[in-house]
Formats: structure tokens, C-alpha cells, sequence
């Protein structure tokens, strides 16, 4: 893409001034696969001159009626540490901090945003600069139509959180039916375990595959939280049709079977790239907002295994397999 070649040719012509601190606000949490493998990316680009701290909201784990309360405590810790740069991660981190943190003059590099930063009244900061993230919706639909002999209706099924609705509203608004090369799409968007569940259950009445997009903001009637892993273990036994997937984490033994993935690897090394850029003295203003690199085929052998799944020559020589 041009605009990443643009700032990646900024970043090797410029020469490091001085070690600085730099601020990881995470939405989620550092055990969260997605992460876990931005966090290593980031580090790689800025840890080996720079001091890295990290923040995280908590917001797959704690109710929203604590939102609010972590993003105040955190935005005290953040004026207090004075960070030279903050790299915000995912949408709940933009949305809850950067209003909070917009007049502190400290520059802000977002990533894995589904949404815009006019959306979170943001689009008049200019020491902000970043990586949006988008599903990969019609990518995916078109890999499975060579995939799949039966592929006219997928379900992708994920959770209503805020990250999921402004993936699916950035494409569709409200629309949860869409149609792509002659492929339905059926969106449900739920925090209800039972919903969730049932729509595994009973997915082979309606549907040739299931595509899943996150599933970490979910709770039982009894406001108990649904463990991820959980959920994905009890897919992975009952489902009748095939599990794919938009998001690499969730591709292994027990989980999906793969798909055209999205890495948070790839997401955090870009925005650690623009980080360095501003430690390098250059503005925000100047560097300009980008869109994620293009995924990546990542296969589960024991989950093509499980589900009868085969690729092209074609296609198997560009994907890297698992397990």
C-alpha cells in the first residue's frame, strides 16, 4: 500500500534522538492471544531502546458499568507516568481513553480500530496517527467459495461488542444479511451464552460453515462470564459444519479450521513503526492514517482433518499449516 511504503521509507531515514517511554494502552488484556502477539511485535520494533509500560482496560472481562471507572483510573496513571508516545490498542482503548487523553499533548498512535476516530470525537487531534483494522469479509467469503463445494450461506458468528459492531456497521451499517458473489452472509452479533451456543448447535440446518469473529465479551443469563476457551472447545465438539475464522488466534488444534486471517503481530508492528517514527522526531500530522496489511492463509491440519477440508495446489503452496 502506498501510504505504509510512505512512512516505512520516513522510518529508515530518520536516526533515533533518545530512549523514551513509551505507553501500550491495551482494551483488553495481556493474555488475550490477539494482544499477546501485538505486544511482541511492539517490543521487537521498541523495546531495545525504549522503556515500555503497559496499561490495559480489561474490557473483555470486566461489565461495561465498569468502563468508565478503569479508563478515569487509567488516564491518571498515564498524565502521571507522562509517556513520550501512547500506542492505543483496538477500538474500546480509543473510544475510552483518547477523549480523555486528547488536550495532554502527547502523541497517540491507534491500532486494530474497526472504527474512525471521528466516531470517538477524535478527528480533530493532530498528535494522532494509526492503523485501522478491518475484517476481511469479502476476502474470506471469496477463499471459502474455492474452498467449499457447498458455499452459499455462512453465519459469522461473534460477539456485540464494540470492536464487532464497528467491523460489521463500517461495511453494512445495520444490515445483518448481505450477499457476496452469490454467497449469504447472516451476521449475529450476541453477548448471550445460550444465543451463542444455540446458533453452533443448530448451524447445519441453515448454513455450510461458520465464520467466527470474536467471542470475549459473552456471559450467561446469570451474568456469569463465558470463558472464551470454553466456547470455542464446545464449538469445536458440537458444531456439524466446518469453523473458520477471521483472526489467526483462533486457529489451531481445537479450534477453527483456518481461513484468511488477520494477524495482531502484523497490526503492532506497523503501529510501532509510526511510533518510532514520532520518537524520531517526526509529527503525527505527518504521517498518515493507514489500513492494515492483507491476511495471510493459516490452516489447522488436525481442523482440515476434522472437517474433510482440502486446498488447491495453489493455495496450499501460500499457506503456512499448523499442528
Amino acid at each position: 500500500m502506498r501510504q505504509t511504503a510512505c512512512f516505512a521509507l520516513l522510518w529508515l531515514a530518520c536516526t533515533p534522538l533518545w530512549a523514551a517511554t513509551v505507553l501500550v494502552i491495551e482494551s483488553y488484556h495481556p493474555e488475550y492471544p490477539w494482544d499477546a502477539d501485538y505486544l511482541k511485535a511492539i517490543d521487537e520494533v521498541l523495546g531495545a531502546s525504549n522503556d515500555i509500560e503497559t496499561f490495559y482496560l480489561d474490557t473483555k472481562r470486566l461489565p461495561p458499568s465498569a468502563f468508565d471507572a478503569r479508563a478515569d483510573q487509567l488516564a491518571e496513571q498515564t498524565l502521571a507516568l507522562a509517556p513520550d508516545v501512547i500506542l492505543m490498542g483496538d477500538d474500546n482503548a480509543l473510544a475510552y481513553m483518547g477523549p480523555r487523553l486528547k488536550n495532554a499533548g502527547i502523541p497517540v498512535v491507534f491500532f486494530g480500530v474497526n472504527g474512525n476516530p471521528e466516531q470517538y470525537g477524535l478527528d480533530d487531534m493532530e498528535m494522532l496517527t494509526g492503523v485501522l483494522e478491518r475484517p476481511l469479509f469479502r476476502q474470506t467469503v471469496r477463499h471459502l467459495r474455492k474452498v467449499m463445494s457447498q458455499n452459499k450461506r455462512f453465519l459469522v458468528l461473534m460477539d456485540n461488542s464494540e470492536t464487532m459492531r464497528n467491523a460489521v456497521n463500517e461495511g453494512w451499517g445495520d444490515v445483518r444479511q448481505v450477499n457476496i458473489q452469490g454467497s449469504q452472509l447472516d451476521l449475529l452479533l450476541t453477548n448471550e451464552a445460550e444465543r451463542w451456543q444455540e446458533a453452533i448447535r443448530t448451524a447445519h440446518e441453515n448454513y455450510d460453515a461458520v465464520i467466527f469473529g470474536t467471542h470475549h465479551t459473552i456471559r450467561y443469563r446469570d451474568q456469569r462470564y463465558a470463558e472464551p476457551a470454553d466456547l470455542m472447545a464446545m464449538a469445536y465438539r458440537e458444531s456439524q459444519v466446518p469453523l473458520f475464522a477471521f483472526w489467526d488466534f483462533f486457529v489451531g488444534e481445537g479450534m477453527t479450521a483456518g481461513g484468511y486471517v488477520l494477524s495482531g503481530y502484523d497490526q503492532g508492528k506497523t503501529a510501532a513503526r509510526m511510533a518510532d517514527l514520532i520518537l524520531r522526531d517526526i509529527h503525527p500530522s505527518s504521517i498518515p492514517i493507514v489500513q492494515g496489511e492483507a491476511g495471510n492463509y493459516l490452516y489447522s491440519r488436525s481442523g482440515m482433518d476434522r472437517w474433510n477440508i482440502s486446498l488447491s495446489t495453489l493455495t496450499a503452496t501460500q499457506t503456512t499449516f499448523i499442528d
